[in-house]
Parts: C-alpha cells; sequence; structure tokens
C-alpha cells in the first residue's frame, strides 16, 4: 500500500530530494537568488526560511543546526554573519517567489527565489570602493 509523503516528491527518493533541497539552498545563500522551476523553489522557500530564522539568533547551537543541513562552514558564516543581519526587524518572510517565462524544453514554469531585500555583495562593496576612490583622486587632483 502506498503511504503518503508530506511535501512534494518531485519524482525523486527522499535521499535526492534532501540532496536537491541542500543544493539549491546552497546556491541561494552563495549567490543571494536562483533560477529553478516553479515547484521546486515552493518547496524550498519553507526549509530555507526556517534555515534563515535559526540563523537571525545566531548561537552556537543554530551554527551547528545549520552545518548538519548545509554541510559548509562558509554557506553557515555568510548566513549567520551577512545576511541575517539584514533581517533583524523581519519576523518572516525573508524570500520571495517571481514568476518567469516558460522553459522552452519541456514548457515546465520557472521561477525566481530571491530574498525579499536587497543584500550588499561583495562585487557591489568592491564597485562602490574603486567609484568613490576614483571621486576622492580627482577630487584630489583639482585641489592640488
Amino acid at each position: 500500500m502506498k503511504k503518503s509523503v508530506f511535501g512534494r516528491q518531485l519524482g525523486r527518493t527522499s535521499n535526492q530530494r534532501k540532496a536537491l533541497f541542500r543544493a539549491l539552498i546552497g546556491d541561494l545563500v552563495r549567490h543571494g537568488q536562483i533560477k529553478t522551476t516553479l515547484a521546486k523553489a515552493k518547496a524550498v522557500k519553507g526549509k530555507a526560511e526556517k534555515l534563515i530564522t535559526r540563523a537571525r539568533r545566531g548561537t552556537l547551537t543554530d551554527r551547528r543546526v545549520i552545518f548538519r543541513y548545509l554541510g559548509k562552514r562558509e554557506l553557515v558564516n555568510r548566513l549567520v554573519d551577512e545576511l541575517a543581519p539584514n533581517f533583524k526587524e523581519r519576523k518572516s518572510g525573508y524570500l520571495r517567489i517571481l514568476k518567469l517565462e516558460s522553459r522552452k524544453g519541456d514548457n515546465a514554469p520557472k521561477a525566481l527565489l530571491s530574498f525579499v531585500d536587497e543584500l550588499p555583495t561583495e562585487k557591489k562593496a568592491k564597485k562602490l570602493t574603486k567609484k568613490t576612490s576614483k571621486v576622492e583622486k580627482e577630487q584630489n587632483a583639482k585641489t592640488d
């Protein structure tokens, strides 16, 4: 007799599904947004938000639980130290799903899973410092 499984199965075994979710959440933490199918985005959103809620507290126990799920120390540090402080005032709803056009091959609905608030990334920070340094150089050259 077939037993019902809570959540979306996505045509995978439980181990494959867990590995898929870990990979998607890891990429979300690393890049700030991911493009995937709508069903996968909806399935991952709840688990990712629970991890972000744990990261907001940032205790040692919370770090260990997050590490047990993600498996990489740099992802845990990025989530707890860089991303979670941006959501201190927000109680929930850290992620949003934006629908994109369907995939060409099989017409599967695609979605963009991203954080609600714009996050400061390393690339943007580097660009900003380069721009300010150029402006400062120009101003210093004019005053000399």
